[in-house]
């Protein structure tokens, strides 16, 4: 990962953050905020339980599904405005082109593709790749599986299709809600996206609208009730506010997808964050990649902190889920 990019990234983020509190409150200004029923249950307000509050922003869980999400929320006029203009997603840009993220993710990408290809129709399939950033993920498609899989994207900040483009992919400036109607795909991708809608079933419903028969989604988002979530918790980046929404479980993932009249045909967890989680284990900051020792930690912990025991009880940092597209 390149540590040096996110940190800057991250400090960004964190003053865009504070641009929209309300100072006198320190809470999130009402001209940008509206409260919400549960996103994905519908259960009003006072059926929420208040987890905590970071920068500003509520964190709530709903106790009749378990979904976790900010409310008050950021309005979703403002959030679109945002994501075209905002100098931390600039940066994050520049993650996705950075030489020591693309190492990693290479083999992230790669296994995904894999995974999806078991799943999809026989055919030479399309690929929509929904939020795909400057593009490396239809990179890879198109190096390594041009034979099997014609991938194109679709990205709201103009200086990632900017990027795309220069690398001669199929990369548009637009939402999923301005494609034709008639432009149909196979297998749908979205990597860290669901998470950032404030209203996720009407979205999996307009994908509805542009698959073929058959067709197949991917969807990668952040694990609530990882390891990595359960130690850090609050301290956790991912608990921003503004731009996650939405905190999945197992259980209300596969809920959502269940709900809209998909068929989950596979689910699992990956990553770990396991380095994060020992940092925080000793009382250290989970995100100095300086400190390496285990010293701290008691013997009988260090042998049950290993990657095999996450994945084998799907506590890994991020859920992935793969469905049949309801026809």
């Amino acid at each position: 990962m390149d540590h040096d990019l996110r940190k800057k990234y991250f400090e960004e983020l964190e003053k865009e953050l504070q641009e929209l509190i309300d100072p006198e409150t320190g809470w999130l200004n009402w001209r940008y905020a509206e409260l919400i029923p549960c996103p994905l249950c519908g259960e009003a307000t006072n059926c929420h339980e208040k987890l905590f509050i970071k920068n500003g922003y509520a964190f709530v869980r709903c106790m009749q599904c378990g979904l976790i999400f900010t409310n008050p929320q950021v309005k979703t006029d403002f959030l679109k405005e945002l994501y075209g203009k905002s100098r931390a997603t600039d940066i994050w840009v520049e993650i996705q082109e950075s030489s020591q993220e693309q190492a990693w993710k290479k083999d992230y990408y790669l296994e995904n593709i894999n995974l999806i290809i078991k799943y999809c129709p026989g055919r030479v399939c399309r690929l929509l790749d929904i939020g795909c950033s400057s593009g490396y993920f239809l990179q890879l498609v198109e190096n390594y599986f041009n034979d099997k899989i014609k991938a194109v994207g679709i990205e709201l900040n103009e200086k990632a299709v900017s990027y795309a483009l220069s690398k001669g992919l199929q990369v548009r400036k637009c939402l999923l809600e301005d494609l034709p109607k008639e432009e149909k795909y196979d297998i749908f991708t979205l990597f860290g996206l669901i998470e950032h809608l404030p209203s996720p079933k009407p979205f999996l419903e307009q994908i509805k609208e542009h698959a073929n028969p058959g067709a197949v989604i991917l969807v990668i988002v952040p694990n609530a009730y990882s390891l990595y979530h359960l130690f850090l918790q609050q301290k956790s980046v991912s608990f921003d506010g503004r731009n996650h929404l939405l905190y999945f479980s197992e259980d209300t993932i596969k809920k959502l997808f269940r709900d809209t009249g998909h068929e989950v045909l596979y689910f699992d967890t990956i990553l770990t964050g396991l380095d994060n989680i020992k940092r925080t284990m000793q009382w250290y900051d989970p995100y100095d990649v300086s400190i390496k020792t285990e010293k701290y930690i008691p013997l009988s912990m260090i042998t049950m902190l290993n990657e095999d025991y996450i994945y084998q009880n799907n506590l890994g940092l991020r859920l992935r889920l793969l469905a049949r597209i309801a026809g």
